[in-house]
């Protein structure tokens, strides 16, 4: 249980520390973002493949997985609320604050759950998962805090905002992890519609973003995701 208290602190860091610095004009690198979406897109779609999905008992549970792609897709397509790799990106948001702060907390609180279900199945895969979530969540409050900004929204109302969005990845983790406790029979059925999630947070919103410059650079880095994300199952 040490490391899933761990995870649950390093989530609200990592999510509140991308948004704080750009509050305070530290900005990340352009380069840095796409590195950082680059490595997510690989590790969010070799979890979702070579670890969640394997164990969900796809065969009964395919309709989980698909819902999971299905609904975040509908919520990106009404929100544009993805994480952007453009130092310029908010400019040209089309998003209001508000729906784009919605859609970026449930997104927020489904990667807890994911994580949750993660830990419930076993300690590594809890790991695993923690560490995608601790790479994407830095570009996502980086995002979150630039497009509160450019709507005029207070510095003290974006702090709130983003406090509030970081908080709901722990949370996520330990509604998922308590709720699994009393009916075990739901984790297939969590496992199947989170990795339906992590494909379409990896496909629709990370890999078209970081690859909308043609540079080959970018390559590498969604390869090491992949090579990362695939080390447990080498040493299993």
């Amino acid at each position: 249980m040490l490391g899933f208290y761990f995870a649950l602190i390093v989530s609200f860091v990592s999510a509140f520390l991308g948004g704080a610095l750009n509050l305070i004009n530290l900005r990340f690198s352009r380069e840095w973002l796409k590195l950082s979406n680059g490595f997510s897109a690989g590790l969010l779609i070799t979890i979702s493949l070579a670890h969640m999905l394997p164990e969900a008992k796809l065969e009964v549970n395919y309709i989980y997985a698909v819902a999971g792609f299905g609904i975040f897709y509908l919520i990106e397509g009404f929100t544009r609320s993805g994480s952007c790799s453009d130092a310029h990106c908010p400019e040209s948001h089309p998003s209001g604050g508000m729906v784009a702060w919605s859609g970026m907390s449930f997104h927020a609180l489904v990667d807890g759950v994911a994580m949750g279900v993660g830990f419930g199945k076993s300690t590594e895969l809890g790991i695993i998962i923690a560490l995608a979530i601790m790479i994407h969540k830095a570009p996502i409050g980086f995002s979150l805090t630039s497009i509160l900004s450019s709507r005029g929204y207070k510095y003290r109302d974006s702090l709130f905002l983003l406090m509030v969005f970081s908080v709901l990845t722990p949370l996520g983790a330990l509604m998922s992890m308590l709720f699994l406790k009393v009916d075990t029979q739901v984790l297939y059925k969590a496992l199947a519609f989170s990795g339906g999630t992590f494909l379409h947070i990896s496909i629709s919103e990370l890999l078209p973003d970081v690859h909308a410059e043609r540079k080959r650079t970018i390559l590498y880095y969604v390869m090491a995701g992949i090579i990362v994300g695939l080390l447990p199952r080498f040493f299993e």
